[in-house]
């Protein structure tokens, strides 16, 4: 495709010819080939710019930097007939080339964005679930993996960089695709990396703190959230959230609301929870509907009322919602290990304070005997919940073993001496275990008949990141069977 047609109507100064060919766009310098178009990129850990030379000498014909670069970038040896484009904002541009380059492929499909700090995911996959049930072709881009038809690709983040999210886009055309669900992070939104999108519904399922290390304060975190609905043609919006009032003022696009507690569009009455599924009731057209999830948790009704609204929407029928709901699966989510003891396992994403909280409240609601909960908190990441995360735990579960979540290049032994600033604030019984293979094997050998033991933070990840971006095999449903097999029949031990 010609540099020329990728640049049109984008303001930019240019220093070259524009008239060559581009074979493929590249913002990541080691990916480069000859005849490619390198998108200089500031990064969290390294500048893009710094790898401009790397780029030319690789091959690349052309190079896009941001205009703040100038005098740096022409300071470099660039050699003749290498074209330099100068823009504002480069993370814009490369969404605007990428759209382009790949024939527009947004354009092409019916896209719903599900952002929020947590139930993106559950309502992700319900949707895609739904709509699958109901005979639509559907693709999913998400936290744990990207998918459409019998493709499965792991994510590497919830919202892939614009050149590979436009990539998978056209992807999603090409196999047939007509719908696709994706879960739109703050930082997709703040990033650019859903920059040009139009959505035809957007979700928020709520907000609560994450994230901080990166928006500072929760102003800036939901104007972040709120930028989608400026993509969006409708959004859904959930009504009982405390920021929903605030984002309320932020958006233009027309809404409908869902929720429990406040009168709502879609709501849900009558809520029974036990340890295996939910059901509620709820009105559609005028009749009193018994929806069951097979998804333990009041949240898990929150989900499940914005894929029910979502999915109403695109015109889906009440068998296909009832019957698509009845059987969810979503990895790392609530998710119940079969072990064959009389005490329970539940592995659970939750790595926020309020997520943390939900999991082990909603637990204790159904459960005979104690919680057991194993977390830890990521390093490299916001450190002010850490505290707030030991307070819940050690408030709200019998005992509560602390432990690692992908430490990456803190100290362990600090993370921990973080929450357990929190935790001695309780009465809380604890214990901080680093390894967490040994963690989790405690919190089972110690769990009694009736008691659940909750192992939270990972959920549907099989890795462990350490120091340097190095990633170590971790899965926590492995370690729990591995665990469970070795085993007696009962447990004797005492605390």
């Amino acid at each position: 495709m010609l540099l020329q047609y990728l640049l049109e109507n984008i303001d930019k100064k240019v220093n070259g010819e524009l008239n060559k060919e581009i074979k493929k766009i590249e913002y990541d310098s080691k990916k480069i080939g000859k005849g490619d178009l390198f998108v200089a990129i500031k990064g969290y850990k390294t500048d893009g710019h710094q790898y401009i030379m790397e780029a030319i000498k690789a091959g690349a014909v052309a190079i896009i930097a941001d205009s703040t670069e100038v005098q740096e970038v022409e300071k470099q040896d660039i050699p003749e007939g290498v074209t330099l484009v100068f823009v504002d904002n480069t993370r814009r541009v490369l969404a605007q080339i990428s759209a382009k380059f790949f024939d527009m492929p947004s354009n092409k499909l019916k896209i719903i964005g599900v952002t929020g700090t947590k139930g993106k995911t559950t309502t992700a996959y319900m949707v895609r679930d739904i709509l699958l049930k109901a005979g639509k072709p559907c693709g999913l881009v998400g936290t744990i993996a990207n998918t459409y038809g019998n493709v499965i690709i792991d994510a590497t983040r919830t919202s892939p960089e614009s050149l590979d999210l436009h990539k998978l886009l056209k992807d999603m055309v090409d196999a047939g695709m007509e719908y696709v669900v994706m879960e739109v992070s703050s930082h997709a939104l703040e990033l650019e990396r859903v920059h040009g999108i139009k959505f035809e519904i957007g979700v928020f399922t709520n907000l609560s703190k994450e994230h901080l290390d990166f928006h500072e304060n929760m102003d800036n975190y939901l104007r972040a959230k709120a930028k989608l609905f400026a993509q969006c043609n409708f959004g859904i919006i959930n009504s009982d959230d405390i920021y929903t009032p605030k984002l309320m003022k932020l958006i233009n696009c027309k809404t409908a609301k869902y929720g429990i507690d406040n009168a709502t569009n879609v709501t849900a009455t009558d809520i029974r929870i036990n340890n295996n599924y939910v059901d509620f009731k709820m009105y559609i057209n005028k009749q009193l509907q018994t929806i069951t999830v097979s998804i333990p948790g009041k949240y898990t009704v929150y989900n499940a009322l914005a894929a029910i609204a979502v999915t109403s929407m695109l015109g889906v029928q009440m068998e296909d919602i009832l019957g698509a709901l009845a059987v969810i699966k979503v990895p790392g989510r609530s998710e119940i290990v079969d072990i064959g003891k009389s005490f329970a396992v539940i592995i659970d994403y939750a790595h926020t304070p309020s997520s943390l909280e939900a999991i082990i409240l909603n637990t204790k609601k159904y459960i005979k005997g104690r919680v057991i909960t194993v977390f830890g908190c990521g390093g490299n990441r916001d450190k002010t919940k850490r505290p707030d995360m030991g307070k819940i735990a050690g408030t709200y579960s019998d005992f509560t073993v602390i432990t690692t979540d992908n430490p990456r290049d803190e100290e362990p032994k600090a993370i921990a001496k973080d929450i357990e600033e929190g935790i001695k604030e309780t009465k809380g019984l604890y214990k901080t275990i680093l390894n967490r293979n040994e963690a989790i094997a405690f919190a089972m050998r110690i769990a009694w008949k009736n008691d659940t033991v909750i192992i939270a933070g990972k959920g549907h990840e099989t890795y462990q990141e350490l120091k340097n971006g190095k990633k170590v095999h971790m899965d926590d449903r492995e370690t729990v069977k591995k665990i469970a097999e070795g085993m007696p029949e009962k447990n004797d031990i005492k605390l």
